[in-house]
């Protein structure tokens, strides 16, 4: 693990807008840290590597063409400071190796919505010319606020797949890349790494997260040997029946499927997923999982895509108070908030002074109207950072605004 200057571990600001918080994670690329913006205070990840690497550079390269697809995470800068490459990126919840710590195994059900949607971000990849190479749980994760929305991250050790235009040429004799446990056949076999093989990755993935276990795992008496080179000749002697045999027969039939691909065949996503989708019927796709709350369907009409959470009118001084008190605390009560569409109905309206708690208090509409800023909420919230995270704390409501309206449309007004 790398060692960064004290400095690095008080709070700093990066580009002159990104104020770290506290520090998320570390490895051998470096350190990930919570950072905030000091004006828009959204939260961010903020990643650091010494400059005399490369990975970073790499990382970088690719997700700027991979900008605008869903499930990809946002970049929003990259420099150099201190003698370190810095990439601050979207901010983003667990990855896929803390909800098997936390369940053991997955649903089918889940399975089969993160495939579906996976296979969905590596069409979108695949296209731009790029392979992932290294997929495994840590290298999934769900959105920070939609967390039924899942991620692929991690880019360090991909590659560019198509140059000029034209696919590059078949290898072998190729060094390992990937992680050992979740790695293609064809890494194994030290061949170039195609689409197909993110593919198989993928299925394998999936395969442990339901299972919670695969046939080359925890390997007994492996000796002097080479633990990559003994997993691999596991996998290439474990057959594909053999590998599904406790899974509905479509596993098998998406593997099949893939084993016959050339390495420069470009799959079809949408054959594949038409073959999973044969193990459930279509009410297996409702976006929910093990650890995401269903919201109930009166609220989930109210909600609109620019919606806005409102205490109402007509309180008295000690009421108002008890009602900020109760929304925030979790009260049962279900008429303490409103939902209104949009902030043109929310806003015209006003006829005495009112505060607004907002994420985006730099947003010119809202500048006529007095903002409490995060710092000023009440010592109880301190540990929900950003709006949303306080607007979703309201246990009363269990709602999850829709991904597209985060930080721009959730606003909680109160009356003076």
């Amino acid at each position: 693990m790398k060692k960064l200057p004290s400095s690095y571990q008080e709070p700093k600001i990066f580009d002159n807008k990104y104020i770290i918080k506290q520090k998320l994670s570390s490895g051998s690329f470096g350190v990930v840290y919570l950072a905030i913006h000091k004006v828009t205070r959204e939260e961010v990840a903020v990643k650091l590597e010494k400059e005399d690497q490369e990975t970073l550079d790499r990382e970088v390269y690719l997700l700027t063409k991979l900008q605008g697809i869903q499930g990809i995470t946002k970049l929003y800068w990259f420099g150099n400071e201190q003698n370190y490459n810095v990439m601050v990126i979207e901010i983003l919840g667990k990855d896929l190796s803390y909800y098997v710590k936390n369940y053991n195994q997955l649903s089918l059900k889940t399975g089969l919505q993160l495939l579906e949607q996976l296979l969905t971000i590596f069409n979108n990849v695949h296209n731009k010319g790029i392979v992932h190479r290294d997929l495994k749980p840590e290298n999934i994760m769900m959105g920070k606020i939609n967390s039924a929305q899942a991620y692929l991250v991690d880019f360090g050790v991909s590659k560019q797949i198509f140059d000029q235009g034209k696919h590059i040429p078949f290898r072998d004799k190729k060094s390992f890349i990937g992680t050992t446990r979740y790695a293609s056949i064809a890494a194994h076999k030290g061949y170039e790494i195609g689409r197909k093989d993110d593919l198989e990755s993928l299925m394998y993935v999936i395969i442990y997260l339901i299972l919670g276990k695969l046939p080359w795992q925890n390997l007994q008496i492996i000796g002097d040997k080479d633990r990559t080179i003994v997993v691999g000749e596991v996998k290439m002697q474990t057959s594909i029946q053999q590998l599904c045999k406790d899974l509905p027969s479509p596993f098998s039939e998406y593997l099949n499927y893939l084993k016959d691909l050339k390495y420069q065949d470009q799959p079809d996503y949408e054959l594949l997923k038409r073959i999973m989708r044969q193990c459930s019927d279509t009410n297996t796709y409702d976006n929910q999982f093990e650890w995401t709350d269903k919201i109930p369907e009166k609220l989930q009409e109210n909600i609109q895509q620019n919606s806005f959470l409102a205490v109402p009118n007509g309180l008295n001084d000690q009421n108002r108070q008890n009602t900020k008190k109760q929304s925030y605390m979790g009260s049962q009560s279900s008429n303490i908030v409103k939902y209104i569409p949009s902030f043109q109905e929310a806003i015209p309206n006003i006829s005495q002074p009112q505060k607004i708690i907002t994420s985006q208090p730099h947003i010119e509409v809202l500048k006529q109207i007095d903002t409490v800023d995060f710092d000023d909420i009440e010592e109880n919230m301190k540990n929900y950072p950003t709006l949303e995270q306080k607007l979703l704390r309201l246990k009363e409501f269990d709602v999850k605004f829709k991904e597209e309206c985060i930080s721009h449309s959730a606003i909680h007004v109160f009356h003076h």
